[in-house]
């Protein structure tokens, strides 16, 4: 049943929601209007002088909500552009400059150098071989078809691997019947190749002639085993991090002087009745210029190839570029500095030096075993792991050739996410990354041809040139130029640019800052605390302009002086001069 009690009890509950929606709306109301005072306050007060005419009564409306609309579209292409510079300070925070373009070359090392004969088989070191494997009765084979099967070892080198494999199976059963069983192939090519001091007639370093062992040595390179200068690397064959802290620290020469006399000098011979294997159809020498901590691989992209022919002399003027990085950009990851520092080398890199063309070349080496199960001979051997790996002989042939082209396409340090053309018959690196302090090398070559006779010179004395060639290699400038990668912006040159933009835009700077917060404060205090301190203020100055104002009267002398005074007569003055036409007001 509705009794009157419930009636009365359900008229005083609406009553209530009333009261308290209007007390509601009355609050809202009230906040809205503070709001609106203080904004109309700022605008009145701010430095920026432009929003004055936002709150000026006297302008129109039309006027006012022009105004209006001209501050939306400053103020919104002012974000717009702000967003972009931020968004280009935390999407691409790394810079690469020029330091120098005059950066002493007498402080870089001198670069690497590989001397490799173009005949990469000796034709008399085959045919004691072939000698030897003749006399020990292992085969009915003859002479001349144990010599071709000991010239197809030299389809092992990189730039050689053909498609056509006839006798792979014959020739690893020969082997393997001579050195009864297991045999190393990479010693079978050493022994094979054209040796290194043979070939190095006089070398002359930094002016002053040298022995030849002392500045070269026989080491591996992409074309096999080549007279190497400067190589400074730890050994080609590492089997443990032991090795590589026994290994004493070699000695890198530096480019000490200019000029042809100043650097480099050698005088090759080419023994062309030696020629058994040549990897191109030419006669001679290829020079690869390198860095000196770096394995000499091409598609690394820090190598660079020159052709040195018999009976010319060739001159090859080293151009060096270096690269640093400052300390400032280590705390970024390497995915966005794109480079690794010295520092980070033993957490990445199982512990020995770190190079990226060795990087790289440790990719190569991980595919390579992947499909083909074995190590091409001319790469160098590296780590623990490597110990039970097998070097590719003949029958592995087929393989290698197979993805020979895979090999020369390296994509390191991209995106994983990215799809790139023809990406999956290519190598992928993504742990190769270049060192963040390097040096390239660059050459420019120039050649001059020799007739065959005697030359009155100190580097040919008590030569008759026949087919000698002569290779120089020097630095002829002083400066070289020097790039160097730190972050785009610092903190201060990032408030710098954005602090122009917002003072082209709308005239802020840091006092606009000071206001802002300053009504916002005077804002929340009237709002939480009903403290308004600029309606005290205007009731303090109302209060001192309602006090009434004083009459000013006329003031006489005499009034100001004691009466005893004004009966004395003083003689200098005239009964003219009397005190009471001395006024103060």
């Amino acid at each position: 049943m509705w009794t009157e009690k419930d009636h009365i009890k359900y008229k005083n509950n609406i009553a209530q929601a009333w009261i308290s929606k209007d007390t509601q709306r009355s609050s809202m109301k009230f906040r809205f209007k503070v709001v609106l005072k203080y904004l109309k306050l700022y605008c009145q007060y701010s430095s920026l002088s432009s929003l004055k005419y936002l709150a000026d009564s006297q302008k129109s409306w039309f006027e006012r909500i022009l105004w209006i609309i001209i501050h939306c579209v400053m103020i919104s292409g002012l974000i717009f552009i702000i967003y972009l510079c931020y968004d280009e300070y935390v999407t691409s925070p790394i810079l690469t400059s020029m330091d120098s373009d005059s950066y002493s070359t007498i402080q870089l090392n001198f670069p690497a150098i590989a001397i490799c004969p173009v005949n990469r088989i000796s034709q008399r070191s085959a045919t004691k071989l072939a000698t030897d494997i003749f006399n020990a009765k292992i085969t009915n084979l003859s002479m001349s078809e144990i010599l071709n099967l000991v010239k197809q070892l030299g389809n092992h080198y990189q730039s050689n691997f053909v498609m056509e494999r006839t006798n792979d199976l014959e020739v690893d059963q020969l082997l393997m019947t001579y050195y009864e069983g297991f045999y190393d192939i990479t010693k079978v090519l050493k022994n094979l190749s054209p040796q290194c001091m043979a070939m190095l007639l006089k070398c002359k370093l930094h002016g002053t002639y040298r022995n030849c062992s002392t500045l070269f040595q026989f080491r591996k390179t992409q074309d096999g085993f080549c007279c190497t200068f400067n190589y400074v690397r730890e050994g080609d064959d590492i089997l443990a991090m032991s090795d590589v802290i026994k290994a004493p620290l070699k000695y890198t020469h530096k480019v000490e002087n200019l000029g042809i006399e100043r650097g480099l000098t050698v005088v090759l011979d080419p023994f062309l009745d030696d020629y058994f294997f040549p990897m191109l159809p030419v006669m001679g020498w290829k020079i690869i210029v390198f860095n000196p901590t770096d394995f000499p691989d091409v598609s690394s992209g820090g190598v660079t190839e020159v052709l040195v022919m018999p009976n010319s002399e060739m001159y090859v003027d080293v151009t060096a570029t270096s690269f640093f990085s400052t300390n400032t950009i280590e705390k970024f990851p390497v995915n966005q500095r794109n480079c690794i520092f010295s520092e980070e080398i033993r957490t990445t890199h199982s512990g020995t030096m770190y190079t990226y063309s060795d990087c790289i070349v440790d990719c190569k080496i991980y595919d390579i075993q992947k499909l083909c199960n074995c190590r091409p001979f001319f790469y160098p051997r590296r780590g623990e792991r490597e110990n039970s790996q097998r070097v590719c002989t003949n029958i592995d042939l087929v393989c290698l050739t197979k993805y020979k082209s895979k090999w020369w396409t390296v994509y390191p340090y991209e995106d994983k996410n990215e799809i790139l053309p023809n990406s999956e018959w290519a190598l992928h690196c993504h742990k190769c990354y270049p060192t963040c302090d390097d040096t390239s090398y660059d050459v420019l070559s120039s050649k001059s041809y020799m007739s065959p006779g005697h030359y009155r010179t100190e580097l040919l004395s008590n030569f008759n040139v026949t087919d000698q060639g002569i290779l120089h290699v020097f630095f002829s400038k002083y400066g070289s130029i020097r790039l160097k990668q730190d972050v785009i912006y610092y903190w201060y040159d990032l408030l710098s640019d954005i602090g122009g933009i917002c003072g082209v835009f709308i005239g802020f700077s840091f006092i606009s800052i000071v206001e802002i917060l300053y009504f916002l404060v005077l804002m929340l205090l009237d709002l939480f605390c009903g403290k308004s301190v600029l309606q005290e203020d205007n009731d303090q100055e109302k209060k001192i302009k309602s006090i009434p104002n004083q009459t000013i009267q006329t003031i006489y002398w005499n009034e100001l002086l004691p009466r005893s005074w004004q009966s004395v007569k003083f003689s200098g003055w005239s009964n003219n001069d009397q005190l009471s036409n001395n006024r103060v007001r």
